[in-house]
């Protein structure tokens, strides 16, 4: 759950209830109510809180007085814990047209209190490298190179707008200290909300050995990196990284 310390009007109430539930990937807790939630909301709500507890670290270390790109924002809970750890600006960039706007409600309810608040487009990552004139200090990647078929190219193309740190963070990552991958196809659960995971879709699963080699490929280099303990990787296969540009 994201917390803001902003109260809704009668309107704002109005509007958000016009919002599809299905677009708050995370649930948000305003000062005077909470938004709907997700039919997934058990599953999100989980994963949010661990990607929080690995990768808020490194955040609220690396972007005060940053420019933050913030890509796969969803419907921008990492974008506005960005604005509210004292980003200089943040823009954040999804695929789905209802997670933005309801990224962009919530953002003029903080700019309406009083409070900094990032910037959200639709976009595809696939030619992010040509929608921006120059690069940010940092980018977040926080969730989407599971969900594409080529993370080595994204990477390339995150290179060309991280002018000093990129955060990652990539799922399906497999066991062992090897280099290696496997393609999948994922099965379609757009049905249930989760617009990203559609069917037919391929997807990359890599070892943490071949993910490096990503990296180096992409042009970074490897400063930090976490993963959830042992004992709950089986339910989060994840790898978080902090990377410098090379």
């Amino acid at each position: 759950m994201l917390n803001l310390n902003a109260s809704l009007t009668k309107d704002e109430f109005a509007e958000m209830s016009n919002i599809s539930p299905n677009a708050w990937f995370t649930q948000v807790k305003f000062a005077n109510g909470l938004s709907p939630r997700c039919q997934e909301a058990s599953t999100l709500d989980a994963n949010h809180e661990m990607k929080k507890r690995l990768m808020m670290p490194w955040i609220q270390e690396n972007i005060r007085g940053k420019r933050v790109l913030d890509l796969f924002s969803a419907n921008g809970a990492f974008a506005f814990e960005c604005a509210l750890a004292g980003a200089q600006e943040v823009v954040g960039i999804e695929f789905d047209e209802d997670r933005v706007r309801c990224a962009q409600f919530v953002a003029g309810v903080l700019r309406r209190n009083g409070m900094v608040a990032p910037q959200f487009y639709v976009a595809d990552v696939y030619s992010i490298a040509d929608r921006f004139s120059e690069p940010f200090d940092v980018v977040l990647c926080m969730g989407g190179l599971y969900h594409i078929a080529d993370p080595p190219y994204i990477l390339t193309q995150i290179r060309k707008l991280t002018r000093d740190k990129v955060i990652l963070q990539t799922s399906g990552v497999l066991p062992g200290t090897d280099n290696r991958a496997t393609f999948v196809i994922r099965e379609d659960q757009t049905a249930k909300g989760l617009t990203s995971l559609r069917g037919g879709k391929g997807v990359w699963m890599v070892s943490v050995p071949c993910f490096h080699a990503i990296l180096t490929h992409a042009g970074f280099h490897l400063l930090e990196d976490a993963q959830p303990e042992a004992s709950q990787r089986e339910r989060f296969p994840w790898y978080c990284a902090l990377a410098g540009a090379v």
